[in-house]
């Protein structure tokens, strides 16, 4: 028999911080995300209004499973709308829930839900692995307190499995590609020695240690030439709004041993970079640039070159490029995901249900292809 209580104050949190640690390592892929210390860092630095709807799920008063819900006020065309949705805001590209069964705790979850006061229009969780544990649950759990919903895929995640050795992976490349990777390499050691750093502090630490903080300079120094940091977006890693959260998820990151950064030093100075978060031997891509130097051309696949390499050796698992389709994730990837939306639209909202029928239309006038790319474009 499964119960659930509630949490809506992020400063109630502390309190159930063992467990949620306990949860987390217990989690099938878990990430950095799904961190107490992600949550309460990014949740002040939400631009919208929202509400916290953290569910803990007990079975025989001990804690199975936390199922982190918010409801987000967002305008859209039709005007203002309150959704519950995972607190992610599309920094990751997969969320779900958090310990050993995430199927069951979603369960109890969304009954909890439909059984307390609606303070939403819809509910949509956007960030659905096809991989996951619960991806089926997911629906099924829907259908069983009556609510219907939309299931599509939202976007496209490239992914480089790491199986077998560095030398087979370079084998199944085709002959162009390895020779395009030497003429590149050749290319950058005319300027000077040619070299990765990477650093990925051990867990235990404060995260305030300066080499962190070494590299974090490294890659804005990077960030500051590339053609994003003067992009209206204002998305890059030296940005102003994207610095003042990632500098304190920075630290934590580092203090949790879930920070990996990646630099490549051409003739003594950097000309590209990755930054990314890992966790047992998953990286996620967060924030990449380079040099747009023209000497510098092809910086960063020489750099992507020799980070995956390096994973190969360490025994990381995969590397998550992120959404979207750009040539040098195809140049690496071995497969791609597919991060699932389920949309519930209350019958209560007259606002949502126009929502719900212009989703009807798109579903019958577009392909999945068209509406994955109308969905992250909107």
């Amino acid at each position: 028999m499964l119960t659930t209580t509630e949490l809506n104050d992020i400063d109630e949190l502390d309190a159930i911080r063992p467990t949620w640690r306990r949860l987390w390592s217990q989690t099938h892929r878990a990430s950095f995300f799904q961190t107490l210390e992600w949550l309460e860092t990014t949740w002040k630095h939400y631009p919208d209004l929202q509400k916290l709807r953290v569910i803990v799920v007990e079975r025989d008063g001990v804690p199975v499973g936390i199922v982190p819900f918010c409801v987000r006020a967002e305008r859209r065309k039709v005007g203002m709308l309150r959704m519950l949705t995972y607190p992610l805001n599309d920094w990751g590209t997969f969320y779900g829930p958090i310990g050993p069964d995430p199927a069951a705790a979603f369960r109890a979850a969304i009954r909890h839900v439909q059984s307390t006061r609606r303070d939403w229009d819809l509910i949509d969780l956007c960030w659905v692995d096809e991989a996951a544990p619960e991806f089926l649950a997911v629906g099924q759990a829907m259908r069983d307190v009556r609510l219907p919903f939309f299931s599509r895929p939202r976007m496209e995640v490239r992914i480089c499995r790491m199986e077998g050795t560095w030398e087979e992976f370079v084998a199944n490349k085709s002959h162009n590609w390895r020779r395009q990777m030497r003429r590149d390499l050749q290319q950058l050691e005319q300027l000077g020695d040619v070299r990765l750093l990477r650093g990925r502090p051990e867990p235990g630490g404060q995260g305030t240690e300066a080499e962190h903080f070494e590299l974090y300079d490294l890659c804005e120094q990077v960030a500051r030439k590339s053609w994003q940091a003067d992009a209206e977006s204002q998305s890059t890693l030296c940005s102003p709004l994207v610095r003042k959260v990632l500098l304190p998820l920075h630290r934590h990151a580092a203090a949790l041993g879930m920070l990996d950064v990646a630099v490549l030093m051409v003739g003594g100075r950097p000309a590209a970079f990755f930054y990314n978060y890992v966790a047992g031997g998953n990286i996620y891509g967060l924030r990449m640039g380079y040099d747009p130097a023209e000497e510098l051309a092809g910086a960063g696949k020489i750099l992507l070159h020799k980070m995956i390499e390096d994973s190969f050796r360490r025994g990381d698992q995969e590397y998550c490029f992120g959404p979207g389709r750009q040539h040098y994730k195809d140049r690496f990837a071995t497969e791609m995901r597919h991060a699932y939306t389920f949309r519930h639209y209350s019958r209560g909202s007259l606002r949502s249900q126009m929502m719900q029928l212009r989703e009807r239309v798109y579903a019958t006038l577009m392909t999945p292809q068209q509406i994955i790319e109308r969905e992250l474009v909107t």
